[in-house]
C-alpha cells in the first residue's frame, strides 16, 4: 500500500521515537558496532546489550509507526519517519504578511522554524492553547516545519489491514492532505501527508 513509505530512518532512531531506547544507549551500541571486527547488525547489538528486546524491534519494523494527535477534537496521524521531535508549546514570534495558518517562527538550537496551525489550515478555526498543546517538528527532504496540534495522543504501530480506502468517503477537508484512513477499533484516524505542506508556497 502506498501509505507504507520506506521508513528509511535507522532502526535505532525508530526505537528511540517509539520509546524503547534512549539516545545514550544507541550511541553506546554504535560505538560497540564500530569497534567490532565484524559489522554486527545494530539490532543484534542492542539485544545483546539488553537495551531492547527482540519483540521491540519486531514491533517497530512490522507495521507503520504513527504519531497520533488530536486536532479540533478529531484524531489524525503522521508517520513517525517525518517526526523529528515534539515540543511543549512555546512563544511563537509572529511575522507580518504571512498566511493566517502560518503562526510565525520559533528557534530550536539555533534553527529558525516556521510553525503551521493545522486547526487553521485544515478546519479554518483558531487554536486554543492548553497545557496539552504541542509543536510537532516535522522534517522532509532537509526542510523543517513545526505543526501546532491540540494534543499528542500516542505512538502506535498499525498493520495494512487497519487501512481503509479513502475513495469511499467524502471529506470536508482537502483530500490532498490525506494519505489514508486508519481503522482503530471504533475510531477512525486520518493519516496526514506532511510533504504537501512543504510544497505550498
Amino acid at each position: 500500500m502506498d501509505v507504507f513509505k520506506g521508513q528509511d530512518k535507522g532502526l535505532g532512531e525508530l526505537l528511540i521515537q517509539a520509546g524503547f531506547l534512549t539516545k545514550e544507549q544507541l550511541d553506546e551500541a554504535l560505538k560497540e558496532q564500530l569497534g567490532g571486527e565484524t559489522q554486527e547488525p545494530i539490532g543484534k547489538i542492542l539485544v545483546r546489550m539488553r537495551f531492547v528486546k527482540e519483540e521491540n524491534i519486531i514491533n517497530v519494523l512490522k507495521g507503520l509507526l504513527v504519531v497520533v494527535v488530536e486536532i479540533n477534537r478529531e484524531l489524525f496521524g503522521m508517520e513517525i519517519v517525518f517526526s523529528r521531535e515534539i515540543l511543549k508549546y512555546r512563544n511563537i514570534t509572529r511575522l507580518p504578511s504571512l498566511p493566517s495558518h502560518i503562526l510565525g517562527m520559533i528557534s530550536i538550537r539555533n534553527e529558525v522554524i516556521p510553525v503551521v496551525s493545522l486547526n487553521r489550515r485544515i478546519f479554518g478555526t483558531d487554536d486554543i492553547v492548553t497545557d496539552e498543546t504541542r509543536i510537532m517538528v516535522i522534517e522532509f527532504k532537509d526542510n523543517i516545519l513545526g505543526f501546532l496540534v491540540d494534543k499528542v495522543v500516542s505512538v502506535r504501530n498499525f498493520q495494512s489491514s487497519s487501512f481503509a480506502n479513502i475513495t469511499k468517503y467524502s471529506f470536508t477537508i482537502d483530500k490532498k492532505y490525506i494519505a489514508g484512513l486508519i481503522k482503530d477499533g471504533g475510531e477512525v484516524i486520518t493519516l496526514i501527508k506532511p510533504d504537501i505542506f512543504f510544497e505550498e508556497k
